[in-house]
């Protein structure tokens, strides 16, 4: 991991019990990600961009502009997807059992920083 950003990954991890965080480009390219081992950070990345690109497309069709955050909820587990700006998608990954309210609160209080951290590169 690289500097400040991987940094902000792995204690956004650390603080909410994340399987991976990561930041990832519109193009699919991963900026950083921090992952428990056996996590395929590279490929949920990229594939994660997908839904950067379908939560566009929703907000233009309501009329609402971008959306603030996606969340996807399977059997064993929820990925949360939280634009950092227009080409950057901050991609998250927990257990399915984990709690969303305490996540999203963590995942906020951690994107300024994430956003920083970025900027920083």
């Amino acid at each position: 991991m690289t500097g400040s950003l991987g940094q902000a990954l792995q204690a956004l991890r650390d603080a909410s019990g994340l399987q991976m965080a990561s930041v990832v480009g519109a193009d699919g390219l991963v900026v950083e990600a921090a992952a428990e081992s056996g996590v395929d950070a590279e490929s949920l990345s990229a594939m994660a961009v997908s839904g950067l690109l379908m939560m566009d497309a929703l907000g233009q069709e309501l009329g609402e502009g971008s959306a603030r955050q996606a969340i996807l909820e399977y059997g064993e587990s929820v990925v949360i997807l939280t634009p950092i700006d227009d080409d950057l998608l901050l991609v998250t990954v927990a257990r399915g059992d984990s709690n969303l309210g305490r996540m999203r609160l963590i995942i906020r209080r951690f994107v300024d920083q994430i956003s920083s951290a970025v900027a920083a590169i």
